[in-house]
């Protein structure tokens, strides 16, 4: 008798349990399955361009000190040691313009940038050289060296010819021999006012 019961009950419950089994089939299927991670993308590295030699930025360079001109370990000369001319006299743009030579008999400095005057037939000063530099210069006795000379700018009347051009050692002057500078009757034009200009580069060898 009670056999009977717990099969009938069993079959009663056969349809529950079915139904519980297709619904967690069911919410299996249902259940979203995650996809699988992939690997992340790593880009390829940037080729990077090739720059021309006029694109490539200038590297800073360390700033070099010239060397200065020369330095005088002679003792200074004496006007007994020099000697010195001038050449050819020539006319450009309202100036008179040469180029005094000069010659040592021994070794000794000199300013770098001569001091010069002008002297009329009387021995008067005309004018001063209004230029002048920094710097001493030992002179070779075995090498001549040369300054370029510009006078400019006379507004008085014509001097006593011949003028004389003079090199200045302190106290003491050396003459440069040659032709009248200017020539005669030949002084440069007056341009305006400020006086006269007697101008004179470096000494530098000859070559």
């Amino acid at each position: 008798m009670a056999d009977r019961r717990g099969s009938a009950r069993t079959r009663a419950a056969a349809p529950f349990l079915a139904s519980l089994f297709v619904l967690a089939l069911g919410a299996c299927a249902a259940t979203p399955t995650a996809p699988p991670t992939q690997p992340p993308t790593v880009a390829p590295p940037t080729e990077q361009p090739t720059l021309l030699p006029s694109e490539t930025a200038a590297q800073p360079t360390e700033a070099v000190t010239p060397a200065p001109t020369s330095l005088a370990a002679g003792p200074g000369c004496t006007a007994a040691d020099l000697k010195a001319s001038h050449d050819l006299v020539e006319g450009a743009a309202g100036s008179r313009l040469t180029a005094v030579v000069l010659v040592a008999a021994r070794k000794c400095s000199v300013d770098l940038y001569p001091v010069l005057g002008l002297r009329d037939a009387e021995s008067t000063e005309l004018v001063g050289s209004t230029t002048s530099g920094p710097g001493r210069l030992d002179l070779d006795p075995d090498v001549s060296y040369s300054a370029e000379v510009r006078f400019a700018n006379w507004c008085g009347p014509d001097p006593n010819f011949p003028l004389e051009l003079v090199i200045r050692l302190g106290t003491e002057e050396v003459g440069v021999t040659g032709s009248s500078f200017p020539e005669v009757g030949d002084m440069p034009p007056c341009n305006g006012v400020g006086g006269p200009r007697l101008e004179s580069g470096p000494w530098t060898a000859a070559p």
